[in-house]
């Protein structure tokens, strides 16, 4: 299947994507509801956009132990600290809030946001559950506001430089794509007092939690529908609870096949019992190979693939199975660097692939930047409710076909808000 969008490998080296780096208008009060680790990333981004860009005015946490709060206090500051969150929907000077509770709090919250009249991004996956998942979109949708949802891929730079290879002619007809996700990490949490336990660790509990594949997966499966053009129309789905077995109902192991149009793949492995080889995407097509690595890239060509020009001049790194950050990498070989800044190396006077990608800006950094973006200028997310929607539809029914360790179709009419 070619994705023919009329440029040419040679093109898109030339027209990698550009990000402004300064604020499009006036500075974005904005707080953040919930504050566990992926709060405090993104109160991380938006410390670093800094407050001529993006003041955070609150943080609010319905847990509020001195020792958590110097946590927050320590990334933002000058952000008054609440404990519930209606009270920063009552702040007339809020803006726009970030909603980074656990899954299946989203819901209300998120109506309440956007009944306030605030600008709102949503974590994914929007909830465990699509009919709160659809009530969500649904409401994204028809508010005067902005909604983004967290697909923080779908912003990223990188991301961004290498849909347009896949879509052009440079991987030749495009046979599909593989992804996984391997930590060696429990999930779990402990607390003295069981009540807080349990409420920490809802990612463990099917009745709060869509599990590896809505938590983890929603993302990297996100990214293969983005880049074939279409929504999956079925999948295959596995699971196991091999090497967490401490009073969880969640599997730590899951093994997915998704079905996309035109005979198209696209396989996913996620665990929590080994870290060999890390988490990454692989697109594969009849010349050439892509894979991304969080924020860096590399296209692998076939011997006896046709010259796109370029590739000679371009920095080549050695190849590495397993997870370089643990020592466990093995050399397997060379790629071409796809460098995200190509353009911007250009002007500098510099040889595009003699310095790499700028990795000091996260996909969550350039997710928040691009909510904050639209607020002020009224333009359309990256990400918005409809996107959103579809992707937790996606991760929901698969973590329910992993669950049964089945084959589910896709029915068309889930998608539609």
């Amino acid at each position: 299947m070619m994705f023919g969008l009329g440029l040419s490998a040679r093109e898109l080296h030339a027209q990698a994507v550009k990000k402004d780096d300064k604020p499009v208008g006036p500075p974005v009060n904005v707080a953040v509801i919930g504050a566990s680790l992926q709060g405090r990333a993104i109160l991380t981004a938006l410390a670093k956009m800094g407050a001529a860009s993006a003041p955070v005015v609150s943080v609010c946490d319905n847990f509020s132990t001195p020792a958590f709060q110097k946590k927050v206090a320590a990334i933002v500051p000058s952000a008054a600290f609440v404990a519930d969150y209606r009270k920063v929907l009552d702040d007339k000077s809020v803006q726009a809030v970030f909603i980074a509770t656990p899954s299946h709090k989203h819901k209300q919250i998120a109506l309440d946001a956007i009944a306030a009249g605030k600008h709102v991004y949503c974590e994914m996956p929007l909830s465990n559950s699509i009919d709160e998942a659809k009530a969500i979109a649904q409401a994204g949708a028809a508010s005067k506001m902005t909604f983004a949802a967290g697909l923080q891929q779908r912003s990223n730079m990188q991301t961004h430089h290498v849909l347009k290879f896949i879509r052009s002619d440079a991987l030749g007809v495009v046979i599909g794509g593989r992804g996984q996700w391997h930590n060696r990490t429990s999930w779990r949490q402990g607390w003295p007092t069981p009540e807080r336990e349990a409420e920490l660790n809802w990612r463990l509990n099917q009745e709060t939690s869509s599990g590896l594949l809505g938590e983890v997966g929603v993302h990297q499966v996100d990214m293969a529908s983005w880049f074939f053009n279409a929504l999956p129309t079925g999948v295959s789905a596995y699971s196991s609870l091999l090497g967490w077995k401490d009073g969880r109902n969640v599997p730590d192991s899951v093994q997915v096949i998704f079905d996309y149009p035109k005979n198209l793949r696209f396989a996913y492995d996620a665990t929590l019992v080994n870290s060999f080889d890390g988490p990454y995407e692989l697109f594969m097509g009849t010349d050439s190979a892509i894979q991304l690595r969080d924020q860096r890239a590399w296209m692998f060509k076939e011997t006896d693939a046709k010259s796109i020009g370029w590739e000679v001049f371009a920095r080549k790194d050695p190849m590495q199975i397993g997870n370089p950050a643990n020592g466990s990498g093995l050399q397997t070989g060379s790629g071409i660097a796809l460098v995200a800044d190509a353009t911007k190396q250009i002007q500098l006077g510099l040889q595009p692939g003699a310095v790499g990608t700028d990795v000091s800006k996260t996909a969550l950094y350039q997710a928040a930047d691009n909510f904050l973006s639209c607020v002020r200028t009224g333009k359309k997310p990256d990400a918005g409710a409809l996107e959103g929607y579809q992707a937790t539809v996606v991760a929901v029914k698969a973590n329910e076909a992993a669950l049964k360790n089945t084959h589910m179709a896709f029915d068309p009419e889930w998608f539609k808000l």
